[in-house]
């Protein structure tokens, strides 16, 4: 890497970075010195000197004869450090951002497509879920949910007392066909009806409508547990 593009990089041109380096070079300099020096044309070179001085890296030195010298490169470096400090703090602290996306409400249509999306969002979790519908409906994602039980995850079933449980949780009750309620890892929710030639169910991870059906859930499975006690 040349000297002249690091300068250049940090904001010099390259007629400022060169008359710089003369600066360091050659120590108090007229701007006709710096323009021989240099060859850079005389008219440049004062403009650019002047520029020099604007962006820190001289000091103009008022006398009989205006001379230039330069600014120690250790306190330029530093000054431009601390520049760069504050732009940089002004970027973060004034960068427009996005708004958090709202989370929609997408309706599901057609018996397949909602089997499918179950299947999905059970394969998507990691760490706990929450299944909700009768033996017919939940033979449908059985073989995923067997997956998820095998990879760990907490499955909570609440369906027909006569499911072979093995692994699962399981809160027994008689169902009737149609409705499914699914929840994976308190950000996933999908509700609705399944077994009608119009299925359709919402799903979402918007967090009232996952607090709601969970609390649902839990209700339910309190009157299961009252039951069995």
């Amino acid at each position: 890497m040349e000297i002249v593009e690091c300068f250049i990089k940090i904001g010099f041109t390259r007629h400022e970075a060169e008359l710089y380096l003369a600066l360091c070079r050659e120590g108090e300099l007229t701007g006709y010195e710096t323009a021989k020096l240099t060859g850079i044309p005389r008219s440049n070179a004062y403009l650019s000197l002047s520029g020099l001085v604007e962006k820190g890296g001289a000091y103009r030195i008022e006398s009989d004869t205006i001379k230039y010298t330069a600014v120690p490169v250790k306190e330029l470096i530093r000054n431009k450090n601390a520049e760069l400090e504050a732009v940089m703090h002004f970027i973060e602290e004034h960068i427009p951002l996005r708004e958090e996306p709202l989370h929609p409400f997408i309706t599901i249509n057609g018996k397949n497509n909602i089997i499918n999306k179950m299947k999905h969002i059970i394969r998507e979790a990691k760490e706990r879920l929450y299944f909700s519908s009768s033996h017919l409906e939940l033979e449908y994602v059985l073989p995923e949910l067997i997956t998820a039980r095998d990879r760990g995850l907490k499955v909570v079933l609440i369906t027909a007392p006569d499911f072979d449980s093995t692994g699962f949780t399981l809160y027994p009750i008689r169902k009737q066909p149609g409705q499914v309620r699914l929840i994976t890892d308190s950000s996933t929710v999908l509700t609705g009806e399944i077994s009608s030639l119009e299925a359709s169910c919402l799903f979402s991870h918007n967090q009232n409508l996952v607090q709601l059906i969970k609390d649902s859930l839990t209700n339910e499975i309190k009157l299961i547990e009252l039951g069995a006690s």
